[in-house]
């Protein structure tokens, strides 16, 4: 029993030593650290709101102003970014497994956004010349047409990569949008005062998509800018078929046709809640 005793003592001092050995190895300030594995960050809601510049572009499209003339609608200011645009809107911000709000690593698709938006569209108006008979030698004619556009889009915001308070995020979604659009047009320097023609406003509502790509900052977890690119197919609108040559009320034969997109340059405000 006295030796069994002595052999227990022996090895709680030769393990009380090899103990201190081992935490003097450890360099002063070092601790150990218990694994814990990551929890999954809690989603929350945000207020969207942007302002930014477009461009407004219309399809080529025929115009039959009678039974015998059909003109060509040819734009000539598609790539004028020149328009104002703006944005309102609301998300919920949801996280992907252990995915973390900010991390020192790159993070891979960490979150997704649904978000409900509401956009719009300044007065712009496209420009073109008018090619009667759809022959480009018959160029005597320019055409304006104003443009109203507002949207109201179900979004999808995935976020590809993110680091720190950096993250690259796309976009895309679907929607309604309704347009206003009117149409005038006038001689380009030659004799056809009697070619002038003016339409009435035309109200319609389109089925709208849109797609697009951006990059968001983090200031804290309240506030974040965003610099967003998006391009928007409006839909197929078309001219009214009312209108009046000079001062005689003239039915147009074909109203003229065409698809409205636009591109967008975004500077967006998020706001946590």
């Amino acid at each position: 029993m006295k030796l069994q005793m002595k052999e227990f003592l022996c090895l709680i001092l030769c393990f009380l030593a090899l103990n201190n050995y081992v935490f003097a190895a450890i360099p002063k300030g070092h601790q150990y650290h218990v694994a814990v594995a990551p929890t999954k960050t809690p989603g929350h809601f945000e207020l969207l709101g942007g302002i930014g510049l477009a461009t407004l572009n219309a399809t080529n499209s025929n115009l039959g102003v009678t039974s015998s003339e059909t003109d060509k609608l040819v734009q000539t200011n598609n790539d004028n970014w020149n328009a104002f645009t703006g944005q309102l809107g609301a998300g919920y911000v949801y996280y992907f497994r252990h995915a973390q709000r900010y991390s020192e690593r790159a993070q891979w698709f960490p979150s997704i956004e649904p978000e409900l938006n509401l956009y719009f569209l300044g007065s712009n108006t496209i420009r073109g010349d008018v090619w009667r008979f759809r022959s480009p030698n018959f160029n005597q004619l320019t055409y304006a047409i104003p443009v109203r556009s507002t949207r109201l889009m179900l979004d999808g915001a995935l976020t590809i990569v993110s680091k720190k308070k950096f993250s690259l995020y796309a976009i895309g979604g679907i929607g309604n949008a309704w347009n206003r659009v009117s149409y005038s047009d006038t001689d380009s320097g030659t004799s056809c005062l009697n070619q002038r023609l003016n339409l009435n406003s035309n109200n319609l509502t389109n089925f709208a998509w849109e797609l697009g790509a951006g990059l968001t900052y983090a200031f804290n977890n309240r506030v974040g800018l965003s610099l967003e690119y998006l391009y928007t197919d409006l839909g197929k609108v078309r001219s009214s078929a009312v209108g009046t040559s000079g001062t005689i009320t003239t039915p147009i034969i074909v109203p003229a046709y065409f698809r409205l997109s636009s591109q967008a340059g975004l500077l967006g405000l998020h706001l946590a809640l």
